[in-house]
């Protein structure tokens, strides 16, 4: 009897715990949560938003509607509308064209690599390339290599970080943007320590034989117990870049990767493929040279192709590749033929209209009006601005998109296995129930920012956004103060639902 009494209490707790998840939240409680985030907006500003998707009920919110700006949480909406446009199989083409004809393995005139604004083409997809051109029976290009940026133009660089790339770069975050761009538009280059202490440290750049670079290499090799620790960076003047490296290396030990920012990406296009085109035993007899406009039509010599857009978004998101969110928002405007040369704002007005789009469909009662603002796709440009009821009716908007919600979902880390230490500090829930894009920057205020799906207990879904900017009066904010705050909030509610 009793043991029945018992099985029957435990069913009752049971129904009472599923009716908790799927009674509405009150307007009142919902407003009550949040509590480490509450604390913080008394010196920063916050806005944030937590809802479950199959009805909308809030959960937890705070400020939903300030716009404030969001770092690299607009990648979100670059990865979205390219979806809406292009779809997830979408493949990105590269070529090498001609008009002139071949002869005997001569080709009788100008060879032009025809950049077709593949946000990931890398060294390996043009050694592709080139072979193809090889399986054509190109052996000697008699005119100029010609790297034809056409479909974008020169796009001119409208964020401090880019346009002092121009001049030198600390990071690759800063990469320039261009529809012929390659690696990124970073130079690669790798360090390998000395076999012994004071041995001589050695640098390969990659391809090997990369000209327009000069090496400024200090690091020295320690013993094999050293720590190892380098800094670089590259600086330009006078036609010529210089990588400069410094630091010490375990003996024995590499290679250590460098990526810099490149000056112009479309001449540091033109600059790897004429020493691939050399590697490969193909001579160019004439000038490597950048054109901006479309030549005339030419006849096909060889193409690449490259992976789906769907595979392409999953390391933009887990690296927050600016270089790639950015590419992808100027494909949206090229393939709207938008006048050249494109702009970043002008591209991203495509981005502004898919968050006016989603908000009228999950908040038409907050349609209408002053919307969000983009100036960038990667979120580098600090004049964006979004509010977290904002990144929530994205977030919604895609989760009813049958046939596009499985890539975008896709694209989005989980915790446990992302490469950003980030998101990699919480609890078991936190690791596991999230999947999630981050957003930081440091100037001219603190932003930190974090936005995406979770899972309910009851296997449904939830989304989150949450932003968080400097003030005036306090613009550098601390990791603890940010990050630990919405981590805490975060995990309170995966502990309640």
């Amino acid at each position: 009897m009793s043991t029945a009494r018992s099985v029957a209490r435990r069913g009752v707790v049971a129904l009472l715990a599923v009716a908790c998840l799927l009674a509405p939240v009150s307007a009142g409680l919902a407003a009550e949560r949040l509590s480490s985030l509450r604390s913080l907006s008394q010196q920063a500003d916050v806005s944030a938003l937590v809802v479950r998707l199959d009805d909308m009920q809030p959960i937890a919110r705070l400020n939903p509607d300030r716009r404030l700006t969001p770092a690299s949480v607009s990648k979100l909406y670059a990865a979205a509308a390219a979806l809406e446009q292009f779809g997830p199989d979408h493949r990105f083409s590269t070529r090498f064209v001609s008009e002139a004809s071949l002869t005997e393995g001569v080709l009788e005139g100008d060879l032009v690599f025809v950049g077709g604004g593949d946000p990931a083409l890398d060294n390996a997809g043009l050694w592709s390339l080139i072979g193809r051109l090889q399986g054509r029976g190109v052996r000697r290009v008699a005119g100029d290599l010609v790297i034809d940026d056409s479909l974008f133009g020169r796009v001119p660089c409208l964020t401090k970080d880019r346009c002092d790339a121009r001049s030198g770069a600390w990071h690759a975050y800063s990469a320039p943007l261009s529809s012929a761009g390659v690696n990124f538009a970073t130079v690669h280059a790798s360090v390998y320590a000395g076999s012994r202490a004071d041995a001589p440290t050695r640098v390969v750049l990659h391809p090997d034989r990369l000209s327009g670079y000069d090496i400024d290499n200090r690091v020295t090799t320690g013993g094999p117990d050293t720590r190892a620790h380098m800094k670089a960076w590259r600086t330009y003047d006078d036609g010529r870049s210089t990588l400069h490296l410094r630091g010490e290396l375990p003996a024995g030990g590499g290679p250590y990767e460098v990526h810099r920012a490149v000056t112009g990406p479309a001449g540091e296009t033109a600059r790897v493929l004429a020493a691939m085109l050399a590697d490969a035993g193909i001579e160019v007899a004439g000038d490597v040279r950048v054109q901006e406009q479309a030549g005339r039509d030419a006849e096909p010599l060889a193409r690449i192709d490259s992976d789906t857009l769907a595979e392409q978004l999953i390391p933009m998101m887990a690296y927050s590749n600016n270089y790639m969110a950015d590419t992808l928002t100027l494909d949206l405007a090229a393939d709207s033929q938008y006048n050249r040369p494109l702009t970043l704002p002008l591209a991203a007005q495509s981005l502004e209209a898919l968050a006016d789009r989603a908000t009228s469909r999950i908040y038409p009662d907050h349609a209408g009006g002053r919307g969000p603002i983009f100036d960038s796709g990667s979120g580098l440009a600090v004049s964006n601005e979004l509010s977290a009821r904002d990144v929530v009716a994205l977030l919604a908007y895609m989760y009813r998109q049958n046939a596009l919600f499985p890539a975008f979902y896709g694209s989005l880390p989980v915790p446990l296995s992302a490469p950003s230490r980030t998101l990699k500090q919480g609890n078991f829930d936190w690791l596991t129930r999230l999947t999630a894009k981050t957003g930081t920057l440091s100037e001219p205020v603190t932003v930190r920012s974090l936005a995406g799906y979770f899972r309910l207990a009851d296997g449904g879904f939830g989304a989150f956004a949450f932003i968080i900017n400097g003030t005036a009066d306090n613009p550098a904010l601390t990791y603890r103060q940010t990050v630990t705050a919405y981590q805490t909030d975060m995990e309170a509610i995966l502990d309640t639902y």
